[in-house]
C-alpha cells in the first residue's frame, strides 16, 4: 500500500481540523484540477484553493475528520472519509459521509482530486 497517498490524506484531514488553510495548497502540483463537487467547475490555482479553505476557520468549530482506505494502486488512492463540526455561527451540528478520489504526479502532489459527499 502507497503510504505516501494515506499520508497525504491525513495532511488534508489535519489542515481541516487545525483549520490552517495554508496547509492545502503545498498538497497539490502546480497543475492540478480539484472538485469540490462533481457538478461544478473544478478548482485550478492555488489561490483558489485558499480562498475556498479559508471558509473553514470562519464557519466551523469542533472539527473531527477520519478515513480509511477503499483502494490504493500506483498513483491512484479511494479513500472513504468522514467528518463532523459545528456550524458558525449557527451551532448547529453537521455530519459529512464521503469518498475522495485521488491521483498523484511522481513527487507525490494531487494533479486530481474529486470528492462526493452527503450531509446530515
Amino acid at each position: 500500500m502507497d503510504i505516501h497517498i494515506i499520508n497525504w490524506v491525513k495532511k488534508l484531514g489535519a489542515a481541516w481540523v487545525n483549520k490552517k488553510p495554508n496547509l492545502i495548497p503545498p498538497l497539490f502540483a502546480d497543475k492540478f484540477q480539484y472538485f469540490e463537487s462533481p457538478f461544478e467547475k473544478p478548482y485550478t490555482s492555488k489561490e483558489d484553493l485558499i480562498k475556498l479553505w479559508s471558509d473553514v476557520p470562519k464557519s466551523q468549530k469542533n472539527i473531527s475528520f477520519d478515513f480509511e482506505v477503499i483502494f490504493i494502486k500506483d498513483n491512484i488512492g479511494l479513500i472513504h472519509w468522514c467528518a463532523a463540526f459545528t456550524r458558525i455561527p449557527f451551532n448547529k451540528k453537521a455530519w459529512l459521509d464521503g469518498i475522495f478520489y485521488l491521483e498523484f504526479d511522481k513527487n507525490n502532489l494531487c494533479i486530481l482530486f474529486k470528492q462526493w459527499w452527503v450531509s446530515k
